[in-house]
């Protein structure tokens, strides 16, 4: 089921299932999501929680247990509640039920509120600690834009001039090697860059990625001002690409596999709060 909010400019379609926003339509530019083909992805723009990126072996150890979750955590696949829906907002909120508990032993909400400014949506994350301990997680998202043709035809702008390390991946996990990219106003994009997965910056030093083809103007600017790391992604060939803004980030290949020695994760006292944004903006 897709609830919709909408303005003048832009169309927002999300799935109860994940609070997965599936339909992004501009007045003028269409639908700036990807249409989904479960032979390539079989996602829109999924959000990544309790963790991002994959563990390995897909397993875990908490305060001496053992628990097996898959790779990006299970919020993807489970069915939010509306709390609040307006024209051009909506609250969606995911509880602690069996099912998570069996992955995640935790007592939590996760509110995902979607806003329509003018030509801006703007996507909220706040984890709310309903248990007696300290809450361990990470979040992201996942956004998955329709490419028009060929991904050489289009390019990246980070607002300036940067050189940052890449953290290089084997296997879906860090392999402890870094190499310097540099980014600059007009990045641009090739399949190769993507040969052995995405594309993984920590703590970067920039707040807005630009999208668009590479001989006209930007189609759309994703912002975040809190991350603390980011991925670029795509398939060879697939008619999508990824920007994505994370809280956290996957196990590197000598994790020791416990939670609370986790690289990048949280943690939030119980009772608190913690709230985790960013924006697209469609140009």
């Amino acid at each position: 089921m897709l609830v919709t909010i909408e303005n003048n400019l832009l169309k927002i379609g999300i799935n109860l299932l994940g609070a997965e926003l599936q339909e992004l339509t501009h007045i003028e530019h269409g639908n700036l999501l990807w249409k989904k083909d479960d032979a390539l992805w079989n996602r829109y723009a999924p959000i990544l929680f309790p963790i991002v990126g994959r563990l390995v072996n897909d397993q875990y150890t908490l305060d001496g247990e053992v628990y097996t979750m898959r790779q990006h955590g299970f919020a993807r696949d489970q069915v939010f509640e509306v709390l609040e829906h307006s024209e051009t907002s909506v609250t969606l909120c995911l509880k602690a039920n069996e099912d998570t508990r069996a992955q995640y032993p935790y007592e939590f909400e996760l509110r995902v509120t979607y806003v329509l400014i003018g030509r801006m949506l703007k996507i909220s994350h706040e984890v709310i600690n309903r248990d007696a301990k300290d809450l361990l997680f990470s979040i992201g998202g996942h956004p998955g834009f329709h490419i028009k043709g060929n991904l050489n035809d289009y390019a990246l702008d980070f607002g300036g001039e940067f050189t940052v390390q890449q953290h290089l991946i084997t296997g879906n996990y860090y392999n402890g090697e870094t190499k310097d990219l540099p980014l600059n106003r007009t990045f641009d994009l090739t399949e190769s860059l993507f040969a052995s997965d995405a594309i993984v910056i920590k703590s970067p030093p920039f707040q807005s990625i630009g999208f668009g083809k590479k001989n006209g103007p930007k189609l759309l600017t994703l912002h975040c001002d809190s991350w603390t790391a980011m991925g670029l992604w795509t398939k060879p060939g697939a008619p999508f690409f990824c920007i994505e803004p994370w809280w956290g980030w996957a196990d590197a290949i000598n994790s020791p596999g416990t939670l609370k020695e986790k690289e990048g994760i949280m943690s939030l006292a119980p009772g608190r709060h913690s709230i985790h944004e960013y924006s697209i903006e469609v140009n």
